[in-house]
């Protein structure tokens, strides 16, 4: 009961800060229910404040913690013993009071509390009718949003719908998981059928809905619903195509770029505190994530790796000219002839240290073509892409193939693999399991480090079997409770109604 007084506190005090777009920039005042909910400012405000959940750094799902969660539990990636909430789910030896799965939850909920709070208070208000679709279409998109990934992680949870002071409110058993994808669902087309198809950056609009909307289907296996919503995204009036270079995606130079369907901002405004909630006059809108997995030899703190099994993965096929995948050379750095690594050639970085020397290191979302070092004093701003529209293109391979329409599928695939010239087109069998080989295969490629791989598995039924081959040992730890995180303890014990999740 104690965490929701503090998400309903946190909301009314951050009010008075924001701006335009995903950055607040001001000193946040402390407003009430009467004092506010005034102006089309107010709403303004309100709006910018359901973004900062995303991006707290040890709880927003597009923050530094939160980038690990997605990435820690799955086959390409490995982590070292230093975070240790991070690491107990890389081992899966987490449990109900892990602090950071704990933390994502409740961003959760704090953003959804803002959400409803927008969406009641927006009724009846007299302002322009476009500026209330506005309003309408963005509160539901942020809200569909957050349930989404909720179900996504942690299974069955509690659907909140109202935005209520009344603690008798807040004991509220869970929905399933069926029921919370219904409601983002709801969320998503409302938003679609209110947002604008072009936005302030940062923003969403009709396509991110759709795109949202055709992911939430195809998570449901719903293959013509989601073919419906997400083929139209490749056509006028929409204008979303894959750039021509693939590091585009991951560089603060091309940000929100055509394939960009919704990107987290970061910018050098605001404080400098990166550690805060984010909600303070002195927050930064950094991030640490450059730091966190860069190479000690350039001043980061080496907090994971890719694994032997996905580096297979990427060196599996040669690129057209002969050369690697470029998107190997560019999501990795590794020993070979050309490679640089911080501005500087991988040998000469490395050698002093031979065990260095022969590792692999992440590159995508680095500063490694525009800085020598990481410094945690001189923070990231490169922006998160939480959806690209390579991700439609080959979520509508999957639809097509689970449709039987191979050669449909194939021409999804391709797009994806000779994009900038990279590959050949796809050459393999064509029946339904080379077919689907293939798309797994280039999903693995394409979203390194995306925080896609453990979910892509999970719900093709594969993630055992990927686990125990990438590493038999940590694979000994894993249960069927695994696949989602459980209930934090903390919602056991103030929410009485909310039961543990199955086997936790």
């Amino acid at each position: 009961m104690k965490t929701y007084k503090y998400i309903i506190l946190a909301f009314i005090a951050f009010m008075l800060g924001g701006c335009e777009g995903q950055l607040d920039i001001t000193n946040p005042n402390k407003p009430t229910d009467d004092t506010f909910w005034k102006t089309e400012a107010d709403f303004k405000r309100a709006i910018t404040s359901c973004y900062t959940p995303l991006k707290n750094w040890n709880g927003g799902y597009y923050g530094t913690r939160g980038l690990m969660v997605r990435i820690s539990r799955a086959d390409d990636i490995e982590f070292r013993n230093d975070i240790q909430p991070i690491y107990s789910m890389h081992r899966f030896t987490n449990d109900p009071n892990n602090s950071v799965a704990q933390n994502i939850f409740y961003q959760f909920y704090n953003a959804i509390y803002r959400a409803n709070s927008i969406l009641k208070e927006i009724e009846g208000k007299k302002f322009p009718e476009e500026f209330i679709k506005m309003i309408r279409g963005e509160a539901s998109f942020i809200r569909g949003m957050y349930y989404f990934q909720l179900a996504k992680e942690f299974g069955d949870v509690p659907l909140r719908m109202e935005a209520s002071q009344d603690p008798s409110t807040f004991q509220l058993k869970k929905s399933s998981q069926k029921e919370i994808y219904a409601q983002a669902e709801k969320d998503f087309i409302e938003s679609a059928q209110l947002l604008p198809l072009e936005n302030v950056k940062g923003k969403p609009t009709k396509g991110t809905s759709y795109a949202y909307l055709g992911k939430l289907y195809v998570y449901q296996e719903r293959w013509e619903e989601a073919k419906k919503v997400l083929e139209p995204l490749t056509k006028s009036p929409y204008t979303y195509k894959l750039v021509e270079d693939f590091t585009w995606n991951f560089d603060e130079a091309h940000e929100n770029n055509s394939e960009s369907i919704f990107e987290i901002l970061y910018e050098p405004v605001g404080g400098s505190d990166q550690w805060d909630n984010g909600e303070t006059a002195n927050s930064a809108q950094s991030t640490t994530i450059a730091v966190e997995y860069a190479a000690g030899e350039v001043g980061g703190w080496f907090e994971a790796k890719p694994t032997k099994k996905m580096m297979n993965i990427f060196l599996q096929e040669k690129a057209a000219d002969g050369g690697y995948d470029y998107r190997a050379r560019t999501s990795v750095a590794w020993n070979y002839p050309g490679c640089m690594y911080y501005m500087k050639p991988f040998q000469e970085v490395f050698k002093n240290n031979k065990e260095s020397l022969a590792s692999y290191w992440i590159l995508k979302y680095q500063n490694a073509t525009t800085r020598e070092q990481e410094v945690e004093t001189i923070p990231s701003y490169i922006n998160e892409r939480a959806m690209r529209f390579a991700d439609v293109i080959l979520l509508l391979a999957e639809c097509e193939l689970n449709m039987k329409n191979i050669p449909a599928a194939i021409s999804y695939i391709n797009q994806i693999r000779t994009r900038g010239g990279n590959l050949l087109p796809y050459s393999g069998n064509t029946d339904d399991s080379s077919v689907k080989k293939e798309l797994i295969h280039q999903r693995a490629i394409e979203f390194f480090k995306e925080g896609e791989r453990f979910y892509d598995l999970r719900r093709w039924g594969i993630l055992e079997k990927e686990l125990k081959d990438q590493d038999p040992l940590r694979f000994a730890n894993f249960q069927k409770r695994h696949y989602y995180l459980p209930i934090p303890a903390k919602e056991i014990q103030t929410n009485l109604l909310c039961t543990q999740n199955e086997d936790w």
